[in-house]
């Protein structure tokens, strides 16, 4: 019993040290814009694309933690737009063809994500390299009733819900102490669950597919300092990572 309850009291020792070190580190909020390409989806989603649709749109904001001169923790939200182009042409169940004529087949006008992200840094004198893995929670959410006739062929339903795992390498230039501009490569891959029904797929059953999303975007950085530390332990930016 000893045993264990020296065993929990440093633990939670440990506990306090780290975070109360942690609080220490500074957070970096970052806000970008940019667009995405994605494959097709896969299983059981019929309307395939055989050309990627470039201008895609892609948003990020997230938020880090740097628990460490070399490492950093956070939450993001991205948004993107998912959709391909078809030269072949699909019959559907009221006798007409979607596809075939350079509009959009579009899975997704606002794929929302929310996830954990975990990076690696190597500093640089005016900023610093960055990369590594996310994980999180995905809503596809538009009307797939308003379809653009002008520039879309097809809109997947409404409602796809899943897991969305990825990684992400980038770089942050520092501008000043504070502010720094900053361009991320990204890959995410989502898994989606519908309640409605795979599209031109008999016997029925429920929409589900797999789709990854390239994103790349350009944004900046705001760094809020801890008080009070004349060197906080982060990658250099200009102003040398010095609080004001």
């Amino acid at each position: 019993m000893n045993i264990r309850i020296k065993f929990i009291t440093a633990a939670l020792v440990l506990l306090v040290s780290v975070n109360g070190y942690a609080q220490r580190r500074a957070i970096e909020i970052g806000v970008g814009v940019g667009s995405s390409i994605n494959s097709n989806p896969g299983s059981n989603m019929v309307y395939k694309g055989n050309r990627i649709a470039w201008g895609n749109y892609s948003g990020l904001l997230n938020v880090s933690y740097n628990i460490h001169r070399s490492m950093s923790i956070g939450l993001e939200a991205r948004s993107m737009e998912l959709s391909r182009k078809s030269d072949n042409v699909y019959p559907t169940y009221l006798k007409t063809t979607i596809g075939g004529d350079d509009r959009k087949f579009v899975y997704s006008k606002a794929m929302m994500s929310a996830a954990v992200i975990f990076n690696g840094r190597y500093s640089m004198y005016r900023g610093y390299f960055y990369g590594g893995g996310a994980a999180g929670y995905a809503a596809s959410r538009h009307d797939s009733k308003n379809v653009n006739n002008n520039t879309e062929s097809y809109r997947a339903p409404n409602g796809g819900n899943g897991f969305v795992i990825g990684v992400q390498a980038g770089y942050t230039h520092g501008i000043n102490a504070i502010l720094g501009l900053n361009i991320e490569g990204a890959v995410r891959n989502y898994t989606l669950n519908y309640d409605a029904l795979a599209p031109e797929v008999r016997p029925y059953e429920p929409l589900g597919y797999n789709i990854t999303a390239y994103t790349i975007t350009i944004g900046v950085k705001f760094r809020i300092m801890p008080k009070y530390r004349a060197e906080n332990d982060i990658p250099a930016m200009r102003g040398k990572g010095r609080s004001r």
